[in-house]
């Protein structure tokens, strides 16, 4: 009992056995990298649509809006007697109307009865069309005095922050006058430019990934414009990327990594490196002993990582270095 009991704690205190990866060559995609800047898919300036004075801004530069929040009201006098004016107007047309229908019916049942002349119906037909006209101009006039009177009151268009301010309260605005600036965090797209060297090979098979801070996003869509830039002889293009990530924000720079290709490349799995200040490293089985060798990183593929250095093909490095007691 007593051996059984030590050579169970003789097991746990063991070290773990080293686990090793031996390195080969893959056929992996090739990926350029370029510039890019985060933007915002919908920005707007809101301008005022009707002529008043500023009485009321309920947000200012940097606040959150919501949807359908209102943000500005103007005052609203002129637009409510207009607004009156035309209801009036209105309703004296539909009198005016329904009063020639039934002067139209009546003189009709008697033409019918061959006791007026001819003249007398078109005369009757002529004014009810005449008064239905300007009823309906009346009704018209209403609709346009409801829109004036509701244009004194700007909603968001959508959810998003103010990044500018153009008016102070108490300020005189006429239609077209800018108001507000805003913009929408919801959806966001990456700018980049192809040079027109790779064009070919990016169009042929678009696919990409926004880098930022050794983060990858992958895009949603992306749209390259078909034409070049007469200066730069470059290809604007635009990157949707997926709705809901709240740490991209417009004006960020990112780097946009396109596929030109395919090629040949030793993966490694992120596991096996070991990062000091600015140094990238690895353990690499030497005989019985193992040694720490500098190497040089590139893309990420998935779990793994590109070599571009200090490594060949068939060679032995070390996985999770610091979690394991390495033996041979």
């Amino acid at each position: 009992m007593k051996t059984l009991t030590l050579l169970f704690f003789t097991l746990l205190q063991t070290p773990s056995f080293a686990q090793w990866y031996q390195t080969k060559i893959e056929t992996v995609d090739s990926y350029r990298q370029l510039n890019g800047e985060v933007e915002a898919v919908n920005k707007a300036t809101v301008s005022a649509q009707t002529a008043g004075r500023v009485e009321k801004l309920y947000y200012d530069v940097d606040d959150f809006v919501a949807k359908g929040s209102v943000i500005v009201e103007f005052t609203n006098t002129e637009q409510k007697a207009a607004l009156n004016q035309a209801l009036s107007n209105a309703k004296a047309a539909k009198i005016a109307f329904e009063q020639a229908v039934t002067d139209f019916e009546r003189v009709q049942d008697i033409f019918a009865k061959k006791l007026v002349a001819k003249s007398q119906l078109d005369q009757a037909l002529s004014n009810k069309n005449a008064l239905e006209a300007r009823y309906k101009a009346a009704q018209a006039a209403v609709v346009s005095a409801k829109k004036q009177l509701e244009y004194t009151i700007i909603r968001a268009p959508y959810d998003g922050i103010v990044t500018k301010r153009f008016v102070e309260l108490g300020e005189v605005v006429n239609p077209g006058t800018p108001i507000m600036e805003g913009l929408s965090l919801n959806k966001l797209r990456v700018v980049t430019y192809i040079p027109e060297k790779i064009i070919n090979q990016a169009k042929a098979n678009p696919q990409a990934q926004v880098i930022i801070n050794g983060k990858q996003f992958n895009p949603k869509d992306i749209t390259v414009f078909p034409y070049a830039d007469r200066l730069s002889r470059t290809f604007k293009t635009r990157v949707d990327l997926e709705t809901g990530d709240t740490s991209l924000f417009p004006g960020m720079t990112v780097k946009v990594a396109l596929k030109v290709g395919e090629k040949k490349a030793i993966l490694i799995p992120h596991n096996a490196v070991i990062h000091r200040s600015e140094l990238t490293m690895v353990y690499v089985k030497n005989s019985e002993n193992k040694e720490l060798r500098h190497i040089k990183l590139g893309s990420s593929y998935g779990d793994k990582i590109e070599v571009i250095s200090g490594l060949s093909e068939n060679e032995e490095i070390l996985l999770n270095p610091l979690a394991q007691k390495t033996g041979s």
